[in-house]
């Protein structure tokens, strides 16, 4: 069902008693509301329906009405199925995204069926029961991949570009872009960082290169430390002083430097401070791989990939991996990297474990 542009999206029963319930980050809220909003467009959509939707009206009226909100009535045993094949048939949404809109919609029916909120004999588990059934034997868990090694390569290819002429504005822009290319690549090296970290990065965490260290929050609004190595800070410097001189007074704080809460990386096609956004990083990155005549695309996240792998492949333990990485859990870790992880093992066992002669001679000598 086409909603019109002018209307409010439509919602589904209970979306704020639902949100309001769950402990999850505000990125996590908003994508689960707007995950929900999908989920209603696709009951609406179906005729199936035991009873009127409701108008909201509690929610903000558009030409004196608020957002349609989808009955829990239309809900069905098999609506999850029929969930997934419209996103991906009807939307052709990206598999990712399919992903993460089905497992609100899961959330959300299961928290629908706790407060006995779901129509009829419907429960939660029967609609997940028929999900797991459609999709066959098909998930098969997390693929290893396999690190890109040309990741130096794009790392050189920022450092040994030349800088363009500063003194027309064209040429300032253009320096000022590369400066900060230059500093976000070798950022992702040193510290594996996501591409949404680092975009979400403002002076004040970096504090301008003063500690070498970097205040990150990541995903659920956690927080962690992370060390820049030499190269990073040395490209980070160059390119706040040179912004700091080339932005002028207009942009600058009264003592000629940019405010702690500016952006650590911005645009600088525009004349206002514009932070940039996890799209303009990848950009970044494929476009020096296609200037490169890589065959193999490579993307921030290779960064992420590539430098766990190497620490891993060093023999860094595990543990110190996960911190590094900000995952949540060890099980993240090990599942993601568990090919490295093996190997590292592997190595470690081949060259601690005694054989039975070594093991006879240190029983002969404790006896």
């Amino acid at each position: 069902m086409t909603m019109p542009t002018h209307a409010p999206k439509p919602t589904v029963a209970r979306l704020d008693s639902f949100l309001a319930s769950i402990d999850v980050a505000r990125k996590t809220e908003a994508t689960y509301r707007y995950a929900l909003q999908t989920f209603a467009e696709f009951l609406l959509a179906t005729k199936r329906s035991l009873a009127p939707d409701p108008v909201d009206p509690k929610s903000p009226a558009t030409s004196g009405r608020g957002p349609l909100v989808a009955s829990v009535e239309r809900l069905q045993e098999d609506s999850l199925v029929l969930f997934r094949n419209w996103m991906r048939h009807e939307r052709q949404l990206s598999r990712r995204s399919e992903g993460t809109y089905l497992a609100a919609a899961i959330r959300y029916i299961e928290w629908l069926d706790t407060r006995h909120f779901m129509p009829g004999d419907i429960t939660s588990s029967r609609m997940k029961l028929i999900l797991r059934n459609a999709r066959g034997r098909r998930r098969s868990g997390y693929q290893t991949q396999p690190i890109k090694e040309a990741v130096p390569l794009i790392i050189e290819h920022f450092d040994q570009h030349a800088l363009p002429d500063p003194t027309t504005p064209r040429g300032r822009r253009q320096r000022l872009s590369l400066l900060r290319n230059r500093a976000i690549v070798h950022t992702l090296f040193a510290t594996g960082l996501r591409a949404q970290e680092l975009a979400s990065l403002r002076r004040a965490d970096c504090a301008d290169d003063a500690s070498g260290k970097i205040l990150i929050t990541g995903k659920g609004e956690k927080e962690r430390i992370v060390a820049l190595n030499p190269e990073a800070r040395a490209a980070i410097r160059v390119y706040l002083r040179t912004r700091d001189s080339l932005r002028g007074p207009a942009g600058a704080a009264p003592n000629g430097v940019g405010s702690g809460d500016e952006p650590l990386f911005i645009r600088h096609d525009r004349d206002k401070v514009t932070p940039i956004t996890t799209k303009t990083i990848w950009q970044i990155i494929n476009q020096a791989a296609r200037t490169l005549g890589l065959a193999n695309n490579v993307s921030p996240h290779d960064f992420r990939r590539y430098i766990a792998t190497t620490m891993l492949s060093e023999g860094m333990p595990l543990e110190s991996v996960q911190a590094f990485l900000g995952h949540e859990s060890i099980v993240t870790t090990r599942t993601v990297y568990a090919h490295t992880w093996t190997e590292v093992l592997d190595d470690q066992v081949q060259t601690y474990r005694p054989s039975p002669a070594q093991a006879l001679r240190r029983a002969q000598r404790k006896k």
